[in-house]
């Protein structure tokens, strides 16, 4: 199966289809319809049993918009872009490194230099020199001018400004892990490929936080798991997890845990081990927050998909908020408590001396070792604060940290359209999703052999039972019962229930599963128990 016939099977079939249709589409904007709603939703819940409820993990669910400091603090006012280059002729707008063979690799300088000679494909006119664009939608907050603010380009930085929360929340006890699903939206140069590139998308996102000198160990269940391995130096390697660790290949055990229960996961979805790896970013590659990142890679028609990104973020994230904000994104250092001699801001002759500047000198010093004498920068000018400004106090503590953390990030999008191609099956002129029953839209098809002799409604009597015991069926009289058996496998519904004449007369059904097609007569009873799960 390629692109254009799981586009085309999605739109059939309720998944998804290009957003305002009627007003011509909007380009990387898709809505999800009947089928398509309960494929991410079964997507979703899946992935918190690995990652939520596998972690323990504190949930949340962070407001869409973030003031312009927010971003300004974690990067993506200055880095979030893309290379923009526009014809000189025609003036169509382009996204850079896909104008030039292997643009992913290669740096700024890199992709210029390769589109130098090239033209453009409209009009064959010479294009401009490539600048950066960034991703991300701008707003204002507020009545008037407002506050300038953005969507939030990942759903990331809306756990780590909660960090100081979420710590409480835990106890103030280290390792933690957060997540969080929902939307995200970057305003792409050129989306292209329906769902795999949008301005509009979900995201799945767990954030691990520990202490540097005390990183979670690789579980040993974990350690035998198999992967394949296409790391930044050196060829692809088939090993386990436990081998890639020890040998070097991944450095840091907690990516290693996260990369072996994302395969978990992702197989678990019904991708083929075959059709996946894990593919390290090269220095050219790599964010502006990350020490090292995998990225989870499905083999597609159109070639390999990233839907996964593994990132060791350091501490890059929550040492840039606590510097950018009034919080403490610290941690104690267990071990290191002891009592010491400190210097203190003297509050009461700051503010009588500098008024309402006193608070922008409290900023700067926080988290700061002060000393008399200290020379500080506050609203752009350089203050001398002497001991007159200070006190000396004695106090009990421990060395400050900035925990690190490690982020599995997944697109459910991408992994929707992927798991669709990947599990397409065909025999002769028969044609099937081929999706576990964890994935499957529905558990059970409940469909009367005809609709006439009180046929019908048995059939929605059975369909209430079946709901009633928290069986996810769906109900179809329409056609011929091949005809909904084939409807049925198109989107991957797992059972099909028959209700016949032989029904009224003994409570029996036919139940046909549908990969095999092989069908059993149970009765309704020992039938909705086989299927619920």
């Amino acid at each position: 199966m390629n692109f254009r016939d799981v586009m085309a099977l999605a739109k059939r079939r309720g998944i998804l289809q290009a957003a305002y249709e009627p007003y011509g589409g909007v380009a990387g904007f898709f809505d999800y319809g009947p089928v398509g709603v309960r494929l991410r939703r079964k997507i979703i819940e899946l992935w918190r049993q690995h990652f939520v409820l596998g972690f323990g993990a504190l949930e949340i669910d962070s407001a869409l918009i973030g003031p312009e400091s927010l971003f300004k603090a974690s990067g993506h006012l200055s880095e979030f872009d893309d290379l923009l280059v526009e014809c000189l002729e025609c003036n169509k707008l382009y996204r850079a490194d896909l104008l030039v063979e292997g643009g992913g690799a290669l740096d700024r300088d890199g992709i210029a230099v390769a589109l130098a000679g090239k033209k453009c494909e409209s009009c064959g006119g010479k294009f401009d020199v490539p600048r950066p664009f960034n991703l991300m939608f701008s707003t204002n907050v507020g009545a008037g001018r407002g506050t300038p603010s953005y969507l939030r380009p990942e759903t990331a930085q809306g756990i780590f400004q909660a960090f100081p929360w979420l710590l409480r929340q835990n106890r103030g006890k280290l390792p933690l892990a957060a997540a969080q699903v929902g939307r995200a939206f970057r305003n792409e140069i050129a989306p292209r490929q329906g769902p795999l590139r949008l301005r509009e998308f979900t995201q799945l996102e767990l954030e691990h936080f520990f202490l540097p000198n005390d990183e979670p160990e690789l579980p040993n269940p974990l350690e035998s798991i198999e992967i394949n391995l296409v790391p930044a130096k050196g060829k692809k390697k088939s090993t386990t997890v436990g081998n890639a660790l020890s040998s070097g290949i991944v450095d840091s055990s907690l990516v290693a845990t996260h990369l072996a229960r994302t395969q978990n996961f992702l197989t678990s979805l019904g991708v083929a081990k075959d059709k996946l790896r894990f593919r390290q970013h090269r220095a050219n590659e790599m964010a502006h927050y990350s020490s090292d990142c995998w990225d989870g890679e499905i083999y597609t028609s159109l070639g390999w998909v990233e839907v996964v990104g593994v990132a060791h973020r350091g501490d890059y994230d929550l040492s840039a908020h606590d510097s950018s904000s009034s919080k403490e994104f610290r941690v104690p250092l267990p071990g290191t408590e002891k009592e010491r001699e400190v210097w203190v801001p003297n509050i009461g002759k700051l503010g009588k001396e500098f008024k309402g500047k006193a608070k922008s000198i409290l900023e700067a010093i926080k988290n700061v070792d002060i000393e008399p004498d200290i020379s500080i920068k506050a609203n752009g000018k350089t203050i001398v604060l002497s001991e007159e400004y200070l006190s000396q106090k004695t106090e009990r503590g421990s060395e400050m940290v900035f925990p690190y953390v490690v982020e599995p990030s997944f697109g459910l999008d991408r992994i929707l359209y992927c798991l669709l191609e990947s599990s397409w099956k065909r025999d002769g002129e028969r044609e099937w999703i081929s999706l576990p029953q964890e994935t499957s839209p529905y558990d059970l098809l409940v469909a009367p052999l005809m609709t006439k002799d009180r046929l019908d409604e048995k059939a929605q009597e059975i369909l209430q039972s079946a709901l009633d015991m928290g069986v996810d069926a769906y109900y179809d009289e329409a056609g011929s019962i091949g005809r909904r058996y084939a409807r049925a496998d198109e989107i991957g519904i797992f059972f099909s229930m028959t209700i016949d004449h032989q029904t009224l007369e003994d409570g029996t059904v036919t139940l046909r599963e549908r990969d095999s097609k092989n069908q059993n007569r149970l009765s309704i009873e020992d039938a909705l128990d086989k299927v619920r799960r």
